[in-house]
């Protein structure tokens, strides 16, 4: 078994890849380096078969990508949907977010990861954010991040910060027992979290400049340090 802590990252299967003749499951590569930079070994689990690689990680790196079914919230797709290639997508990244809840695994969920998270506790979508003030498709913006959050304890600072933002969905209606811990300015909800469970949810992409933004990098050290803790009280559970 490796020294370092093993990070999960749910992959998601895209239906074309460069080289490959089928599908394939894919993580991005700054993710997975920004994850090695801070002393973790990622480990890419494929959402396209049932794999009990959740039972042996120490942590858990949920990283963006595509909508999430808007039925999944009660909603008919609208005009701005651009949906998995995988059908059972949503349901293989719920499963990571459960066993995170379930087994008290460290968990960074990213984009995507926020908005799944909030659905599967009963929360809404905007399935597109207005596009006005804030630009947060392809964009640097700030955000107000809440003193005494564990997201404030794991960037090691409160207040404004600036962040990388991907994205045209947003929360809408928050999820069951979830906590707002950071907003832009246009009322937008950039991060989320539940006291009882050591999950940092976050609406940005801190990958996009972990490798220089010590803002961004803190949150890969954050679930890489507590993945740490979390495999030295299980072997000392097991002694």
């Amino acid at each position: 078994m490796s020294e370092k802590p093993l990070i999960g990252v749910p992959a998601m299967s895209s239906s074309q890849v460069n080289g490959l003749r089928h599908s394939g499951s894919v993580v991005a590569d700054a993710v997975l380096r920004a994850i090695a930079r801070a002393g973790g070994e990622p480990v890419i689990i494929p959402p396209v078969v049932t794999s009990g690689l959740l039972s042996h990680v120490d942590g858990i790196v949920l990283p963006g990508g595509s909508d999430i079914d808007p039925r999944r919230y009660r909603q008919e797709p609208d005009e701005t949907y651009a949906g998995t290639d995988f059908a059972d997508q949503d349901d293989a990244d719920s499963r990571a977010i459960a066993a995170a809840e379930e087994t008290g695994i460290p968990t960074l969920l990213i984009c995507r990861g926020l908005q799944l998270w909030n659905v599967e506790r009963g929360g809404s979508l905007y399935q597109h954010w207005p596009d006005a003030g804030v630009d947060h498709v392809g964009a640097v913006h700030a955000v107000e991040v809440t003193e005494g959050s564990r997201l404030s304890d794991a960037l090691g600072l409160a207040g404004a910060v600036d962040v990388s933002s991907y994205h045209h969905q947003a929360i809408d209606r928050l999820g069951e027992g979830l906590q707002v811990t950071a907003r832009s300015s246009d009322g937008c909800i950039e991060a989320v979290e539940d006291p009882s469970h050591a999950i940092v949810a976050v609406q940005w992409h801190p990958e996009d400049r972990a490798e220089t933004e010590p803002v961004d990098s803190a949150l890969f050290a954050w679930v890489v340090a507590q993945a740490i803790e979390r495999r030295h009280s299980r072997i000392g559970a097991a002694v």
